[in-house]
């Protein structure tokens, strides 16, 4: 009896280690997932406040122009050009602008495209005598459904890349390489300096799940513009990459492009189109190089096409 108690002691003692380190990680997983609803919920407020700023210097630049006055015969200034008719030229502005609006309303573009494709499929469409507009007419046919959105049920399956800080073995042990930057980020909307899937280097593989079973017609890649950034700065943008498609059971992908991002200025937001007939629901994208930065951060992709 007494030779049985030392085995027994020690079958106490590790079930009592294994149920902390149970406890441990649950509570370690709560207080992340805390972490992190309250990291977003910052983020979305300093990207209101963002653009609200970048709205109201816009306005105030604009007032400034339709007010100026020559300073040499005292007379009030005659605007010339397009800011005559009360708007002014400040391209730079209007691009972060329409880049920050695109990511907020993206989502609800798809989600109201969806909803029409329903009801003209349904046969229930309104067949009054109502005019419908040139303006309307070219902005329902521009709605089209992102099935790289996270809010459709877009996923992240795995990701082969160099996270950018040190990685210790809980992190890794409980899949938390990129925590500070994870690979989701590039399924969302917001386009905050940050908000992006950033790993060390230039190459990495990521395989994405997309919504539906599509026919791929487009891809797009969208990148912060250097003046929403703290440095002023965005070598960090990817630069040549590539798009392979996955067919179900099979490990044998099949190419639907190979591209090159460009980091322009005015253009952040890019598309390249897809010369496929095959439909996938998941994806191998390889990035192969940026713009000659240590480090790489991919913020938006997009995937549009069509049900098969």
């Amino acid at each position: 009896m007494d030779a049985g108690r030392p085995a027994c002691k020690k079958r106490i003692y590790f079930t009592y280690l294994f149920t902390l380190s149970l406890l441990a990680i649950f509570f370690y997983h709560l207080l992340w997932n805390s972490r992190k609803t309250n990291l977003e919920v910052s983020r979305l407020r300093e990207d209101i406040s963002l653009l609200s700023e970048t709205l109201q210097q816009q306005q105030r630049h604009c007032t400034e122009k339709r007010e100026g006055y020559n300073h040499i015969t005292g007379d009030p200034a005659v605007s010339k050009g397009p800011s005559a008719g009360g708007t002014c030229d400040s391209s730079e502005l209007n691009a972060q602008v329409e880049t920050l609006f695109k990511s907020k309303i993206g989502t609800l573009m798809d989600d109201v495209y969806n909803l029409k494709k329903q009801v003209m499929t349904s046969g229930c469409a309104f067949q009054g005598n109502l005019p419908e507009t040139k303006n309307e007419a070219m902005a329902l046919s521009t709605m089209r459904i992102n099935y790289a959105s996270e809010e459709l049920g877009a996923s992240i399956i795995n990701v082969l890349a160099k996270p950018i800080g040190e990685v210790n073995f809980i992190r890794k042990l409980l899949g938390l390489e990129f925590m500070a930057n994870p690979p989701v980020n590039m399924l969302r909307s917001n386009l905050l300096p940050g908000s992006c899937f950033g790993f060390r280097g230039s190459n990495a593989t990521v395989f994405l799940h997309l919504a539906k079973t599509i026919i791929i017609e487009e891809f797009s890649l969208t990148h912060v513009p250097k003046e929403t950034t703290p440095s002023r700065c965005v070598d960090n943008a990817p630069k040549d990459f590539e798009v392979y498609g996955l067919p179900p059971g099979s490990h044998k992908k099949e190419l639907l492009g190979q591209w090159t991002y460009e980091n322009a200025p005015k253009k952040r937001a890019q598309s390249f189109l897809c010369k496929n007939t095959s439909s996938f629901q998941s994806l191998v994208i390889t990035f192969n190089s940026n713009h000659g930065a240590n480090s790489t951060c991919i913020y938006r992709i997009e995937v549009y096409g069509k049900l098969p």
